[in-house]
């Protein structure tokens, strides 16, 4: 009762909205941090890889999030408190902790047959990723369990396990794009960038597209909302691009004037609804997280020599 009046009050509740996301956050960046410069046969922690392995992280979040919320009508309000689970994406560093064997965690390589059998046996049988098997199993006992709790459905609860559960396997698990020619990605794309810094736009645009999914309700009000705002928005994030590259003297692929192109306008629009309340869980609290993120890439592609090839 006492969390319940605690919970109606909208002020300390977009505080414990934006608190939840925090903790999200703060799980998401320690375990790349462990993985990649502490649990790694080899330390390869840097500025892109962070920004990549974190983008791909909080796609995998707002990919449940949207089923749970579609697939198992939770209640928006309720969305924040799926980043209690987060902390099961520690399990394969606990693994590694006692096993003391180092990881090399990589996206699911060979191919379609094989990929469905890692897939389909948890990646107990891979190569490079069967230290995935324990977290996989931990996270499908808790999507069970929670599916259920949500929507008191079994059928619900079997849809949710084959579009969210396996369905973030295939999405987030196969390198669908990669920078050409040196890639095993399905998709070789042409690009100036390197491989991780490729990857943290690909990623981060598909971040953007989750979330507008999952919220389409609230952002589509905001639309109507400021439709002119956004709209220059869009086309500031467009020319910036140009902009960008003119500067520095690269040629311009389409896959990069997408990518940019997305982020760029993330960058402006998200400064534009910092300036008003919104209907979004935590208010401005994403509008605040997107920007600074998408700014992060902006200025690393600019001011880091090695970002391009």
């Amino acid at each position: 009762m006492i969390f319940q009046d605690f919970h109606k009050n909208k002020k300390y509740a977009k505080i414990i909205e934006i608190l939840l996301f925090i903790f999200l956050f703060l799980v998401i960046f320690s375990r790349v941090y462990l993985e990649t410069a502490i649990f790694a046969k080899k330390p390869f922690f840097s500025y892109f890889v962070a920004t990549h392995h974190c983008a791909w992280f909080t796609f995998v979040f707002f990919y449940f999030a949207l089923c749970a919320r579609y697939i198992l009508g939770l209640k928006t309000d309720r969305i924040p408190y799926l980043a209690l689970l987060s902390p099961v994406i520690y399990v394969p560093l606990i693994h590694a902790k006692i096993a003391e064997t180092p990881l090399k965690l990589q996206y699911l390589r060979g191919d379609f047959s094989k990929i469905v059998f890692d897939i389909a046996t948890f990646y107990w049988f891979s190569e490079r990723d069967s230290q995935f098997f324990f977290e996989m199993i931990a996270l499908l006992i808790a999507f069970i369990a929670l599916s259920y709790f949500i929507s008191r459905s079994v059928k619900r609860t079997v849809l949710n396990i084959v579009v969210g559960f396996y369905g973030s396997m295939f999405l987030a698990g196969i390198q669908f794009f990669g920078v050409a020619p040196r890639t095993m990605a399905v998709f070789k794309i042409h690009t100036v960038f390197k491989n991780h810094v490729f990857l943290s736009l690909v990623y981060f645009t598909a971040v953007m597209i989750a979330f507008s999914i999952c919220f389409a309700p609230e952002i589509k009000t905001l639309v109507k909302r400021d439709f002119k705002a956004l709209g220059i928005a869009l086309c500031a994030g467009f020319f910036s691009t140009i902009v960008m590259f003119d500067f520095l003297q690269k040629q311009l692929n389409i896959a990069d004037l997408i990518l940019l192109t997305v982020t760029c306008s993330t960058a402006v629009g998200s400064a534009v609804l910092l300036q008003k309340e919104t209907n979004l869980p935590g208010g401005r609290f994403f509008p605040f997280v997107f920007s600074v993120f998408s700014l992060v890439l902006i200025l690393g592609i600019i001011f880091k020599d090695r970002v391009f090839i």
